[in-house]
């Protein structure tokens, strides 16, 4: 059953698709501010002196500017989907028009019988957001076009960033060699 909105395939029909595209590259660009950048190469010099690449406080710093600035409302979604789920075995048709009057912006195709439940949320463009299957332990979080394009992007940052940092280390290291051994004074 598909309750709320226009259904996934609905959407790409009419041309939903290159708007999540187009929504997408907006909400990164927004999202990937000249401060934010640079956080991310400081962040990248930080791990490159430490030797570790996209250390625990860079992956936290791009989790929670996505999850600020890119990610949608996942929680509310889930939530709702989660409430309904839990009766559908027992009350099926009244929960199928509980779930007509739930979902407001957001779609959900669920299916389930009394051995099991499978559930999607959609985002009002027709993107998925999460899945939910009660066989194969409970919800997934689908990274929307948005949050991958953000991923991506901000990876690019970093990792320039880092190598950056790891040659100026590699030359200053090569750099203080010399200088250290024209230094010795050795008499006999």
């Amino acid at each position: 059953m598909q309750i709320g909105g226009l259904g996934a395939s609905n959407t790409a029909k009419l041309g939903g698709a290159s708007n999540i595209q187009t929504s997408a590259k907006k909400a990164v660009r927004n999202a990937i501010a000249d401060g934010f950048v640079k956080q991310i190469q400081t962040l990248a010099r930080e791990d490159a002196e430490k030797g570790v690449c996209m250390d625990q406080g860079y992956l936290q710093l791009r989790d929670a500017q996505m999850k600020k600035y890119v990610s949608p409302d996942r929680s509310g979604p889930m939530a709702q989907v989660n409430s309904v789920m839990k009766g559908l075995a027992q009350e099926q048709e009244r929960i199928k028009v509980y779930l007509e009057r739930l979902m407001g912006n957001c779609s959900a195709k669920v299916q389930g019988d009394s051995i099991g439940q499978t559930a999607e949320i959609y985002s009002p463009e027709g993107e998925i957001l999460a899945s939910y299957n009660s066989f194969g332990g409970g919800w997934t979080i689908i990274p929307t076009k948005a949050e991958s394009i953000f991923i991506n992007e901000t990876g690019d940052i970093y990792m320039l960033a880092f190598r950056e940092a790891r040659t100026e280390m590699k030359t200053a290291a090569q750099g203080q060699a010399p200088a250290d051994t024209a230094a010795l004074d050795i008499r006999a």
